[in-house]
């Protein structure tokens, strides 16, 4: 526990009591979300230190996140959204925006400043006519997946069901339907916001176009995204899955398995997403009693077309090596069942700390790099993830959208560090920035914002938006002068002297 983030948040509350009791007075709270989820049920409007729900009230989903708040407020409708963004901008506490609490990089959350909790406010809708979805700042990627699939249509979202569709769709968001269907983001059609001088605009192609460019990819920097607008993809039909798991051997070995994916993958097609990443062998029904404990490389594929043709796609990924396959899972799945696959791999409360860079190609320097980083890994549950681009994303240039991995970017190599002890924080957190910063002597690339560590300042910035960092900041300024929502992004305003 650390005491003093605790006592100084109870001061910053102190002094804005009178403006903290009044917001308290106004906001309407809605109704606590009580999903099942690992997210705690706080049954206030207003939670300050001192007050007995103000440990659950700060509760974040990464453990080796932990900020002490002046306040938790809870929106219960889009005034409560303004009011709390007006008594912000008055006091000149910054506002920390947090839909599902899943930000790797801790930005739903701060000390000192007011995280307003939109978790309350949901609600999906889908017009199975238009193709179209709106969705709510507190759903969830579970959420709109159900919603969605009861139509037979779907959006590229990200892996993980309780994650807050939101803020992983502002990120970017990666997922199965990436080279399919595009990033999350790409399938945005408007976004309602409400700006940090209380005011609610809408961003689109046609309205705030400059606004609607940057918010697609660009983070929780320019205001509170209220309403989602998805443009829907069919998905009438089960989808081919594949989960090959190889024995590692010694690193030419693992090398030859890594250039025979690259091979692959330069002539799949866009339905095609498979991901090489690396894995402990676990005890259990299909793996060999000699392989337990011993480094794997597996391909995890899923195919978002006809599952006939999916299934003749993934095949040769399943016979790389005959002699060193340990498992071999393909099956066709429900898509909502695809997408819980991975529900309980990433416990409420472990440590995390994910970085990214993407790269043009998987050349034999970065293939010998690739495998040496997983062959270094501090912890069983430490992962490298090759994720593949390409296909949708790269239908788009790359300063259309925030997000400048398009066209030549072909991968993204992200390093994910999960462990539990927080001694072991600077093993884990370090062999991840060391991998980032091995690969930039390769060749440098933009990190993804989902998956850009929990550095903040104008370095990590440019780290993730590259060449449209300027734009991205000119953005910035126009809306959010006075950087309200600093604690929820990266990029801060020019100074008013520019």
């Amino acid at each position: 526990m650390n005491g003093s983030g605790r006592a100084d948040a109870a001061a910053v509350a102190g002094e804005h009591r009178a403006a903290l009791d009044a917001l308290a007075a106004d906001l309407s709270g809605g109704t606590p979300r009580d999903d099942g989820s690992w997210r705690p049920v706080v049954d206030a409007a207003l939670v300050r230190p001192g007050d007995p729900a103000y440990d659950d009230a700060r509760t974040v989903w990464n453990g080796a996140v932990e900020a002490y708040p002046a306040a938790v407020a809870y929106a219960g409708d889009e005034d409560d959204v303004v009011r709390v963004v007006e008594m912000a901008r008055g006091t000149g506490l910054g506002v920390a925006v947090r839909s599902g609490g899943h930000s790797v990089a801790g930005a739903s959350t701060c000390d000192g400043g007011l995280v307003l909790d939109c978790s309350r406010l949901t609600g999906v809708e889908v017009d199975p006519e238009a193709g179209a979805a709106t969705v709510k700042p507190g759903a969830t990627l579970g959420d709109v997946d159900g919603a969605t699939r009861a139509h037979g249509l779907a959006t590229p979202l990200g892996v993980v069901p309780d994650t807050g569709a939101t803020g992983l769709t502002l990120g970017g968001g990666t997922g199965y339907l990436t080279r399919a269907h595009g990033l999350a983001c790409d399938r945005l059609t408007r976004i309602d916001l409400v700006t940090a001088d209380g005011e609610r605009v809408t961003a689109s192609d046609d309205a705030n176009p400059d606004l609607f460019r940057a918010l697609r990819g660009g983070g929780g920097n320019f205001g509170v995204a209220v309403e989602l607008a998805f443009d829907l993809v069919d998905l009438d039909h089960g989808v081919a899955t594949c989960d090959a798991w190889y024995r590692f051997g010694d690193d030419a070995h693992a090398a030859g398995l890594l250039r025979a994916y690259r091979d692959l993958l330069a002539d799949a097609d866009r339905g095609t997403n498979v991901s090489p990443y690396a894995a402990v062998v676990p005890e259990g029904e299909g793996f060999p009693a000699d392989a337990v404990g011993d480094l794997a490389l597996c391909f995890l594929g899923v195919h978002a077309g006809d599952p006939d043709r999916g299934e003749a796609e993934l095949r040769p990924y399943r016979r790389l090596d005959d002699d060193a396959l340990l498992a071999d899972r393909a099956e066709r799945m429900d898509y909502l069942d695809l997408q819980s696959l991975l529900a309980d791999g990433s416990p409420q409360g472990d440590r995390y700390y994910w970085k990214s860079v993407t790269v043009p190609a998987l050349t034999d320097d970065l293939v010998d790099l690739t495998v040496e980083r997983m062959r270094s890994m501090p912890g069983d549950r430490d992962t490298v993830v090759v994720w593949p681009l390409g296909g949708a994303v790269a239908d788009l240039e790359p300063d259309e959208t925030a997000i400048p991995a398009r066209g030549e970017r072909d991968v993204v190599l992200n390093f994910e560090a999960s462990w539990t002890d927080p001694a072991a924080d600077d093993a884990h957190v370090g062999w991840a920035r060391g991998s980032v910063a091995a690969v930039r002597e390769v060749v440098d690339g933009p990190e993804l914002p989902n998956f850009a560590g929990t550095e903040t300042g104008e370095a990590a910035a440019r780290a993730v938006f590259g060449d449209n960092h300027g734009w991205l900041r000119d953005v910035k300024t126009a809306w959010d002068p006075e950087d309200v929502f600093g604690p929820s992004g990266r990029l801060s305003p020019w100074p008013q002297s520019r």
